[in-house]
């Protein structure tokens, strides 16, 4: 374990825990062994939702403000605070600490969730990702592009920091790239010179049953894309090696090319999956598209203040615009942008008409005929004639 104790046995954290300062991310390892011997799951969730606050700057400051004893002052505030997530003789201030926690933890959430709109494809991830929460397994959640996957993840881990952290997986193909991403989404510290070895067993070390479980976003891109005489598939080997087989939790989101890339890799290389496909303990299909009553409530989200014509005209471009829900956002953003320019603060119907005609549908025409004329280059030989 990465403590320190003195000659008499009294606990004492690593040396930035004993800074002055002590405004640095409380490290995930240690976190996870405090939880380990945590038999209250609540415990456990309000120390990783500490820790969650640390990686943000002021955030062990305004946590501690609110719940340190008085007689201490900032410095020492933040290091008793910290102390609570990895100090294993903190149980009796802990205890006493929990309702205020739990009352800021509440508060904190309440806000995540503030002006939320929780659409079909929102309700069937919440869903995913509450009983991934409870139930230790590998969950799926396939669905088409722009459908708001990441949308609705993102806003289910924003109002659950105390139980799961979002990982965009990277396109590269090397491991260190995938490793880096958990890491730093875990708050685990990549050196410049980092290696894959270090951070895969400082990530292990953080994963426990009893600690934050990880979401995999684009998870497609955990399949190996070119080197197909691998025996094995090394992301998803650790996930099932390192997370899964260990009782830890998991969930995927996909699209249909997650499936199209594993029948290739298995077609190429002769790999196993049923190894992989037995420990899917949970899949869940999501709907093709949305319908407009659900665009309109993500619409209403992003343009608070807007007419009911407003609403309607960005629910009708999400549903049209190959950008799917994001043209929403795009949308909006331009609206503002040329509300801006007029010396307005907010966006009306004239602002969103503009955006649309000068930004979404033109470059949704300018996409498609890119497409078309790249598609046509290839059909058409060398020679210039066409077959």
């Amino acid at each position: 374990m990465p403590t320190r104790t003195n000659q008499n046995g009294t606990f004492r954290p690593e040396r930035f825990a004993s800074s002055p300062v002590f405004d640095r991310a409380l490290k995930a390892n240690l976190v996870a062994a405090r939880c380990s011997v945590l038999e209250s799951a609540e415990q456990r969730e309000i120390c990783w939702f500490i820790q969650y606050l640390s990686l943000h700057a002021g955030g062990l400051r305004w946590l501690a403000v609110e719940v340190a004893p008085d007689h201490l002052n900032e410095a020492e505030s933040v290091k008793w605070l910290a102390s609570l997530c990895v100090d294993p003789a903190t149980n009796l201030d802990l205890g006493i600490a929990m309702p205020a926690l739990k009352r800021l933890m509440a508060d904190y959430t309440r806000q995540k969730a503030e002006g939320v709109a929780v659409s079909e494809i929102g309700q069937a991830i919440n869903e995913a990702l509450n009983y991934c929460s409870q139930v230790h397994g590998l969950v799926i959640v396939s669905g088409k592009p722009r459908l708001g996957k990441t949308w609705a993840a993102q806003h289910w881990v924003g109002q659950h920091p105390g139980r799961a952290r979002l990982v965009q997986v990277p396109s590269a193909g090397d491991d260190l790239a995938f490793f880096s991403a958990i890491a730093s989404a875990l708050g685990i510290t990549v050196e410049s010179d980092a290696k894959t070895n270090r951070l895969r067993h400082r990530i292990e070390a953080a994963l426990q049953p009893e600690s934050v479980f990880l979401v995999l976003d684009e998870a497609a891109m955990c399949w190996p894309g070119y080197d197909y005489r691998l025996s094995r598939p090394s992301r998803i080997s650790w996930l099932m090696t390192g997370i899964i087989n260990r009782g830890c939790s998991l969930a995927l989101l996909v699209t249909p090319q997650f499936f199209a890339s594993q029948e290739a890799y298995v077609h190429k290389s002769g790999w196993a999956a049923q190894q992989w496909d037995g420990r899917v303990s949970r899949y869940i299909a999501l709907p093709d598209s949305l319908p407009i009553s659900d665009l309109e409530s993500i619409a209403r989200a992003w343009l608070p203040h807007g007419c009911k014509r407003s609403i309607e005209m960005l629910a009708d471009v999400a549903n049209i615009s190959v950008r799917g829900v994001a043209a929403i956002e795009h949308t909006v953003k331009s609206a503002i942008y040329f509300a801006g320019l007029d010396g307005r603060k907010e966006a009306d119907l004239k602002d969103i008409q503009r955006a649309i005609k000068t930004g979404v549908l033109p470059s949704d025409t300018n996409l498609a005929m890119a497409i078309e004329s790249a598609t046509a280059r290839r059909k058409t030989p060398a020679n210039g004639s066409r077959r």
